[in-house]
């Protein structure tokens, strides 16, 4: 998979370093913290999207 992104092997043993691994608990607990429920979900501003189908909402949101 890394190869058809055009992206170096080097990449996995990165995401399995100790720093990767704290940011993957800490984007864990502020997805929690945000009661987000599924995937995809955006949170801006505090307020949640939830769905592909939300992406008009998110994109106006941004665009306020």
């Amino acid at each position: 998979m890394l190869a058809e992104c055009d992206l170096p092997a080097s990449r996995y043993e990165e995401s399995l370093t100790e720093s990767i691994q704290a940011l993957y608990d800490a984007d864990t607990q502020s997805a929690i913290d945000s009661q987000v429920f599924g995937s995809p979900s955006y949170v801006i501003d505090g307020e949640l999207f939830w769905g592909q189908d939300r992406l008009d909402f998110v994109a106006r949101k941004l665009a306020a």
